[in-house]
């Protein structure tokens, strides 16, 4: 019986250790930073949603620029350490809106990363955590420090 205990005991041990070792290795790799710098993005969306107008856009400690046809379109933002990008809630009048579109607008819209390399971020725009409105590419131009 004593015997017994001992090898449960080790492989007590060993399985703790490989949960561990497993934690902090996937820990490790998928950690990224990806709260996005202050600087100028071009986006471009990805194959399906080639119809889409590419676009630049600048970021300023708590704020966004996009630059759009000859007009700048500046919107409040909040960035944190879990890959999401948050635009602050504009009010509109739904007076003239169908039921979806009010429900729509109820959404606050969000871009989360999936891939971070280098000065590419790979996102997804969405307006809930199972509504996408489209994916692409933050590609950085000018870093601004």
């Amino acid at each position: 019986m004593n015997n017994l205990n001992k090898i449960f005991t080790i492989k007590l041990i060993k399985t703790n250790f490989c949960i561990v070792c497993f934690l902090f290795l996937t820990n490790t790799l998928f950690s990224q930073d990806c709260v996005l710098p202050n600087g100028h993005y071009r986006v471009e969306f990805n194959k399906q949603f080639e119809n889409y107008s590419n676009f630049e856009f600048q970021i300023k400690s708590d704020s966004i620029v996009y630059f759009e046809e000859n007009s700048k379109i500046y919107r409040k933002i909040e960035r944190n350490e879990h890959c999401y990008l948050v635009f602050e809630k504009i009010e509109i009048d739904e007076s003239n809106m169908s039921e979806v579109e009010k429900i729509l607008n109820k959404q606050n819209p969000f871009y989360t990363f999936k891939k971070i390399n280098h000065n590419t971020y790979d996102f997804i725009f969405r307006v809930d955590l199972h509504v996408m409105i489209n994916s692409g590419k933050f590609i950085l131009i000018d870093d601004e420090k």
